[in-house]
């Protein structure tokens, strides 16, 4: 059994260090551009700037993502949980692994288990939600049951 306080510690930890890796990926950027100085003359001195302004742009997009996570898996934290129904931030264990229902970043690494953390709009988000101990969904060839709920 996994516990959820832990999961969502360890999920916040992991958004944590990718926000820091983005932010350092920024600053190293910005001071490469500010490095950069304009004795560079013609196209490719513009090229160059205007590619690192894309970077800096499409990292920003990711940074804001990431944070937006956070916020989310802290807010999800305070919440008190219904362990009897499938809700937003529960902690799922279906008959072929763990699920997540929060934000959908994918799979994550936790001890010795994957968790698949997945968005309520989604799919099988949509399938768990309100959903009890004992009762399936249906997928396209497949069939799961819900073995806890945390």
């Amino acid at each position: 059994m996994i516990s959820k306080e832990a999961f969502t510690q360890h999920l916040e930890n992991h958004l944590s260090g990718k926000i820091q890796l983005l932010q350092h990926e920024l600053d190293q950027l910005r001071t490469d551009i500010a490095s950069d100085s304009k004795s560079t003359a013609g196209d490719k001195h513009e090229t160059s700037r205007a590619m690192a302004q894309l970077e800096m742009e499409k990292l920003g997009g990711q940074l804001s993502d990431y944070q937006q996570q956070l916020q989310w898996i802290k807010q999800l934290q305070r919440q008190n949980s219904h362990p009897e129904t499938i809700t937003v931030g529960s902690l799922i264990q279906l008959s072929n692994g763990w699920y997540f229902l929060g934000p959908g970043i994918g799979r994550i690494n936790y001890l010795e288990h994957f968790v698949f953390c997945i968005s309520a709009h989604s799919p099988i988000g949509q399938q768990l939600l309100h959903k009890k101990i004992g009762q399936e969904i249906i997928l396209p060839n497949l069939h799961l049951k819900i073995v806890s709920i945390t």
